[in-house]
């Protein structure tokens, strides 16, 4: 059986949906927000009037219903995991979810998923609740997140028994549940937990992870970050031989190392952003044959069959941008 790795898109956040030649299905991240953040739509208004479209609106009312229309258009692109989720696998169990890192925008929907499938197997970071532990009731209300996927991640990482198997892991972890679909943990380690906690930034500590099949290679980057967990983890690493990257921090220049990037030199790399300023996207094309976002193409599919053969979804030749040189 081939190894089948869905990238969804889902707006702000992630959420990879993984296929494993055995048959197991992981759940990478989840975020099922239908809204986009206040950040993703600023960035799609600045795109919107950087655009022809916009310049050959005739007047300023045309202009205004033309971004409505044009952020209206993004929100209907954006898909909902647990619906795909359901159609992937209906009410089967998902046998390895992967929570990067505290963060909301990594963790969305998963009440919900807790409550329609069975997870065999929950992985996360260890017990650091950051900045969340202290929201009040007005914070969660003023936010587009839901206090109860928050509390639904609290009860899975603190679960005693086998359900869920209740996982821990560091980089170097080999052993059941894990090395056996060919997965491989890039980060987190004890001290970048520690650095994460002292500095009260959470995307320090997530996981990078590498799955391997048929001489080919995977890497999701979760929000790992360029100042400290990749500096961290590349010198002890071999990063080379890399044919798809999902890029750390969704493609910003906050998860971008370029070292790492140059010695994977990824055959494609995915981004979940645009190219505003404090995007990474033109590092990325410097080192990798091509570079896509699942904000202008959709969901993505890279299948890696029984030989070896590296297959993708058609959608990204309409969108994806050739090595830069």
């Amino acid at each position: 059986m081939p190894l089948v790795v869905h990238f969804l898109n889902v707006g702000r956040g992630d959420c990879a949906i993984i296929k494993f030649p055995s048959g197991r299905v992981g759940v990478i991240d989840i975020d099922n927000l239908t809204t986009l953040d206040d950040e993703t739509r600023a960035e799609l208004i600045s795109e919107y009037r950087s655009s022809l479209r916009y310049l050959l609106a005739a007047n300023s009312l045309q202009k205004s219903s033309g971004e409505a229309a044009f952020i209206r258009a993004a929100e209907e692109n954006i898909t909902d995991p647990l619906e795909r989720l359901d159609a992937y696998i209906g009410g089967g169990a998902v046998f390895r979810l992967l929570i990067t890192h505290p963060d909301m925008d990594h963790m969305t929907g998963l009440a919900r998923l807790e409550q329609t499938h069975r997870i065999e197997n929950f992985w996360h970071t260890g017990s650091h609740d950051f900045n969340l532990e202290e929201a009040s009731a007005e914070d969660w209300e003023n936010s587009p997140y839901d206090r109860e996927d928050w509390e639904a991640y609290k009860r899975l990482r603190a679960s005693t028994n086998d359900s869920p198997r209740n996982l821990h892991k560091h980089q170097g972890a080999t052993g059941d549940y894990w090395t056996e679909d060919g997965l491989e943990l890039w980060a987190s380690t004890p001290d970048l937990e520690k650095t994460a906690v002292e500095k009260d930034k959470p995307n320090i500590l997530s996981m990078v992870i590498k799955l391997s099949y048929k001489n080919r290679a995977i890497v999701l980057g979760g929000d790992a970050t360029r100042d400290e967990t990749w500096p961290a983890i590349y010198p002890v690493l071999d990063m080379g031989g890399i044919d798809v990257l999902k890029a750390s921090h969704h493609g910003r220049k906050t998860g971008c190392y370029w070292p790492a990037v140059k010695e994977m030199a990824p055959w494609l790399t995915i981004t979940s952003v645009g190219e505003a300023e404090h995007d990474a996207t033109e590092t990325y094309r410097r080192y990798s044959q091509h570079t896509v976002s699942l904000r202008k193409c959709g969901d993505i599919t890279i299948t890696i069959d029984d030989n070896g053969k590296l297959v993708y979804s058609a959608n990204i030749e309409d969108h994806w941008k050739p090595q830069k040189t």
